[in-house]
């Protein structure tokens, strides 16, 4: 895995309205996410995930949002604030060695991790970490940008996957998106 970070300013073009039409939140986020659950989203950035989980969950649910950027999650706050969903949501810096996913008797219904596991240092503490935190039954998305990240690493962060515990449940067909949902056996 590559050990890069992106760019602060790409968050702002992530957040192009554009990529709905090719990427659309709520499509992609329905099936897994529901009222009431306790959610994660990995690398974050500003928040194209985020702010459509915390609608899909509720004011009865938890969205917890983590990235290493600071600026980052500063503009995604503010982002959720307008939303009026900031009540829900829960800001987390992580580290190159942890994510910082653990609330003492909270696990996690879902997790996405979204364009994300290929800047990380060391995949399988990053799926061993998500492993733990969630409920045997919980699901986890990944997803990774077709053409920046090769077919060959998107298959060798599955296998990872799987080395940490984790059944592949679905192979995702999104445009210009490599992805697989996978669920932590019960």
């Amino acid at each position: 895995m590559n050990e890069s970070v992106c760019p602060v300013w790409v968050g702002y073009l992530l957040l192009n309205p554009l990529r709905k039409k090719l990427q659309n939140p709520e499509h992609l986020l329905t099936p897994y996410v529901k009222p009431g659950m306790r959610v994660g989203d990995i690398g974050c950035a500003m928040g194209f995930f985020s702010i459509p989980m915390a609608e899909l969950v509720g004011d009865t649910g938890q969205v917890v949002c983590v990235d290493i950027q600071e600026r980052m999650l500063k503009k995604l706050k503010k982002r959720a604030v307008k939303a009026r969903v900031n009540n829900v949501m829960d800001y987390r810096i992580c580290s190159r060695t942890s994510l910082h996913l653990a609330t003492p008797g909270q696990p996690y219904d879902f997790i996405l991790a979204s364009a994300v596991v290929h800047e990380v240092p060391d995949a399988s503490l990053l799926f061993t970490e998500i492993f733990q935190e969630l409920k045997p039954g919980g699901r986890l998305l990944l997803a990774e940008p077709a053409g920046h990240v090769s077919q060959a690493t998107f298959d060798r962060e599955v296998v990872i996957a799987e080395t940490c515990g984790f059944r592949v449940m679905k192979t995702l067909e999104i445009r210009r998106t490599l992805g697989v949902v996978f669920e932590k056996p019960a």
